[in-house]
């Protein structure tokens, strides 16, 4: 109402001037009538300025109304309403024929980053055939082929499949409605289970593990929580001092939280890029780590945050140097 009343201050001053040039007026033509006919102004004034203030609220929401309907269903139908509202005005006009043309171009950029998805997802299940066919191969002729050479393979294998599982989560995390869902499981069974995938490079690097868990149960979904924790030892495996590796994996409970906290010793993060490492595509400033996508922890805290897992860089470093990642559950 003040905003209002600030806009429409010239009608109001003019229209108290009028009064005032009334009243002098009926003073030197009359005065005995200038007590009555100031109070019929007055009157006159207030009932003018609410019939005036109420018609000018109630054209303003119907404003406000049919722009509303045009930007929500932007068609032909609801520009003509809008312009017919405005008496056809021109700069009117000029807005919505932007803001369709905005509008269009938006709307296929969609359609294109929908068929794009579809098109990521899709490749990502043909390509899962060939990596099948080729752990299959490797796994039938495990003795036909040397323990060195079956190393490389089933490290590039797993690197693909890997890589694979990243594209997809990330066309996923795209989508308007994420496919979650909610289950009670035990954190270290799932954390053996995600383990269990890097156990053989953890042996062939001779990194030293250290396990510190406890049979905890949450509610989550498990298939997420496996990802984020692959993603997790990857880093943790790749980035371990290359000549005597250390990962740590331990957990604690409160009363309502369990941590989960997994550190290597490598060369860690340095303090200026610490506020960054969980943003999308960085990657850092040391030289082995300008060949990594830098999506890894972007995809760890994208999908933590869906599950409403608090993810943070943990200082409670187990060694000298190195870096470590820890995971909130609430209970």
């Amino acid at each position: 109402m003040k905003r209002l009343i600030r806009q429409t201050w010239y009608w109001i001053l003019l229209l108290f001037t009028t009064n005032i040039v009334f009243i002098f007026a009926t003073w030197i033509i009359r005065r005995e009538a200038l007590q009555y006919m100031s109070l019929f102004l007055l009157l006159f004034t207030l009932l003018v300025l609410a019939a005036g203030l109420s018609a000018e609220v109630y054209r303003r929401r119907k404003e406000k109304a049919t722009f509303g309907d045009f930007f929500e269903n932007p068609d032909e139908k609801a520009q003509e309403r809008l312009l017919e509202h405005f008496d056809n005005n021109e700069t009117v006009r000029e807005l919505c024929t932007r803001f369709l043309s905005e509008q269009s171009l938006v709307n296929e950029k969609a359609v294109e980053l929908s068929e794009y998805r579809e098109y990521i997802e899709a490749w990502v299940h043909e390509i899962k055939t060939p990596l099948s066919l080729l752990t299959l191969v490797c796994n039938n002729h495990r003795d036909e082929i040397s323990p060195y050479v079956y190393a490389r393979m089933n490290y590039i294998q797993h690197q693909l499949n890997e890589d694979v599982e990243r594209i997809l989560y990330y066309a996923r995390l795209q989508a308007e409605h994420s496919d979650i869902k909610f289950t009670h499981f035990r954190l270290d069974e799932c954390v053996g289970e995600a383990l269990s995938e890097y156990r053989p490079f953890i042996n062939e690097k001779k990194i030293l593990l250290t396990e510190e868990l406890l049979s905890l149960e949450i509610a989550s979904d498990r298939k997420i929580v496996l990802f984020i924790l692959s993603q997790l030892f990857s880093n943790a495996v790749k980035y371990s001092d290359s000549i005597a590796g250390r990962i740590s994996i331990a957990m604690r409970q409160t009363d309502d939280k369990i941590y989960l906290a997994i550190h290597n010793n490598g060369k860690g993060v340095p303090t200026e890029d610490a506020p960054f490492v969980f943003d999308k595509g960085f990657t850092g400033n040391y030289p082995n780590r300008q060949k990594a996508t830098g999506m890894g922890l972007y995809l760890v805290r994208k999908y933590a945050e869906k599950l409403c897992i608090e993810v943070h860089l943990t200082s409670r470093l187990p060694f000298e140097s190195g870096f470590g990642i820890e995971l909130i559950f609430t209970l």
